[in-house]
């Protein structure tokens, strides 16, 4: 065998290596409390969390969401919303999405997928909304960022509760928080807690998240009953729909290096409650490839 094959051959297995220790990787902390989003689906009735076991979706629904895999969707030679029905045929379903799922099979049990699965999911997922208006080349490709993950949690908790508080005060209602009783979504934006407080959020791995440019989505859509494999596309959808590809919230989905979600049961004793999704956006803003007419 030539040294130059020998060295492709050792290239190439580096690659897979690496993509499958990144696929397998936890980015969502386990203190994450994600039990009841993972019950609440199967508790209304839903079979697992996989596309074909939402009860509400049709097979003739998942039909006439599939996507060819060639046709490229061009925001600027569409209205707004020729342009939404042509990403979302509805809220529950991007186009060609049931199709990525059973090829990927990313949830060794539907039932219950794990942490490290779902963060993989939601890669794959906003790389196949990417790929529907033609952005495919490897700089396109969205990556999973463990402080994005980590300030996404944090930031919930901020907002949510009072467990950093104490600790940690300030203006009421300021990017930093605290948060009780504010109404400013992005109350807890730029809350970051010090490196020894981080510290239990990382597991094998030794980071300390500091500010970094980037950008922050809180979304409303998704509900907490909602089957993880399609408990995004109502927050990406919604606001496709409300704003449009050129829309200061939906940017990051096509335009951003890098990504961390965090999903926030607002009553986990509402059946039907809202599972906030909150998304944190850094590394670099890709030039849109479609200008705005």
């Amino acid at each position: 065998m030539k040294k130059n094959t020998l060295f492709y051959f050792a290239l190439s297995i580096l690659v897979v290596s690496i993509t499958d220790i990144s696929s397998n990787e936890q980015f969502t902390s386990n203190q994450a409390n994600w039990k009841t989003l993972q019950s609440k689906p199967l508790a209304a009735g839903n079979t697992a969390h996989d596309p074909d076991s939402v009860k509400w979706i049709t097979k003739a629904q998942w039909d006439a969401s599939k996507w060819d895999g060639k046709t490229i969707y061009d925001p600027t030679k569409m209205t707004k919303s020729q342009f939404f029905a042509s990403i979302c045929p509805s809220a529950d379903r991007v186009r060609g999405i049931r199709e990525v799922f059973y090829k990927t099979n990313p949830f060794k049990d539907n039932k219950n997928p794990t942490k490290a699965e779902l963060d993989e999911w939601h890669r794959i997922a906003i790389n196949h909304v990417r790929a529907l208006v033609g952005y495919t080349s490897a700089d396109r490709q969205i990556q999973k960022d463990q402080c994005m993950f980590k300030r996404a949690l944090w930031g919930d908790e901020r907002k949510f509760t009072t467990m950093w508080d104490a600790k940690y005060p300030g203006t009421n209602g300021s990017a930093a928080g605290p948060c009780q009783g504010s109404s400013n979504a992005h109350c807890e934006a730029s809350f970051i807690p010090s490196a020894e407080d981080q510290a239990p959020y990382f597991s094998g791995t030794e980071l300390v998240c500091k500010a970094t440019a980037g950008s922050e989505g809180v979304f409303s859509g998704p509900k907490s009953n909602i089957p993880w494999s399609i408990k995004w596309s109502r927050a990406f959808c919604n606001t496709l729909a409300a704003e449009g590809f050129w829309g200061g919230h939906v940017g990051p989905w096509f335009h951003r290096e890098k990504f961390g979600f965090s999903f926030w049961d607002k009553d986990i004793n509402n059946n039907n409650s809202t599972a906030v999704l909150r998304a944190k956006w850094t590394g670099t803003l890709m030039p849109s490839l479609y200008p705005k007419p």
